[in-house]
């Protein structure tokens, strides 16, 4: 497969509003791009390359009422008990099943949080602009959904860490250093942490990436995974109401 000119682009939206948090890869997992854009800036990132696959850590779909189903939801394992569970999409019941914390994406958009709005309305504007739900062979823009906690427990074969804490941050890293994207090394933040360092509060800066940074990062790891090992990916929900696709460990294949 030829991949010169694909670029796998991961999106945070968890980032201060206004701006995008993207992480940019190529066909060999080599990161290009990481940080916070505007805008204008990410409508540039996508421009600067032909095939464009991309990934997003938020809704991109409403739920189509499955879960409100009888015999939909007798067809799930585990069946749901009587009377909940019934205002969410399939994808978002089986990641609760999982142990994850997930949003609860309603039918209406009206009757989303003010949050969740935003998110999808940003999906919206990706469809606008020429991003089909992957799989769409042949088309140029594809888009998918990730949930990053889960993506990484993928990856480490065990519930992460808290995404916000230091630790959890190192442990992600790690994680995605294991899939040979080239972020620094996590371990190397310990070599320059000193009693006087933690006791005034001055820990290394730059050597471990934002949470959202490192939601970017596994959410383009995730659209390299689904566009070069699709049977591989592991594709929850209902692919009417739309999936969340989660990755594989390279070191699995």
């Amino acid at each position: 497969m030829d991949l010169s000119l694909t670029h796998f682009i991961g999106i945070d939206l968890s980032g201060p509003r206004g701006r995008i948090t993207c992480a940019v890869l190529d066909g060999s997992r080599h990161i290009l791009f990481r940080g916070a854009t505007t805008p204008l800036e990410w409508e540039s990132l996508v421009a600067g390359s032909a095939v464009t696959i991309a990934a997003i850590t938020s809704p991109i779909t409403l739920n189509e009422g499955l879960m409100a189903d009888e015999d939909k939801r007798k067809l799930l394992n585990p069946s749901p008990s009587r009377n909940r569970y019934a205002n969410l999409r399939v994808c978002e019941y089986e990641l609760i099943t999982r142990g994850f914390s997930t949003m609860r994406t309603p039918s209406a958009l009206e009757n989303s949080s003010l949050a969740l709005q935003r998110l999808l309305r940003f999906s919206s504007e990706l469809a606008a602009s020429g991003f089909q739900r992957w799989p769409s062979p042949g088309n140029e823009r594809q888009l998918m959904e990730i949930h990053a906690d889960s993506a990484y427990a993928v990856l480490l074969s065990a519930k992460p860490l808290p995404a916000a804490s230091l630790e959890g941050r190192i442990q992600r890293q790690l994680a995605l250093q294991e899939e040979r994207l080239n972020v620094p090394d996590a371990m190397e933040f310990f070599e320059e942490i000193t009693r006087h360092k933690l006791l005034s509060g001055k820990l290394p800066e730059g050597k471990i990436f934002s949470s959202a940074e490192l939601n970017a990062l596994v959410a383009a790891f995730t659209a390299w995974c689904a566009y070069t090992n699709p049977a591989e990916v592991t594709r929850l929900g209902d692919a009417a109401e739309g999936r969340i696709i989660l990755p594989v460990s390279t070191r699995r294949l």
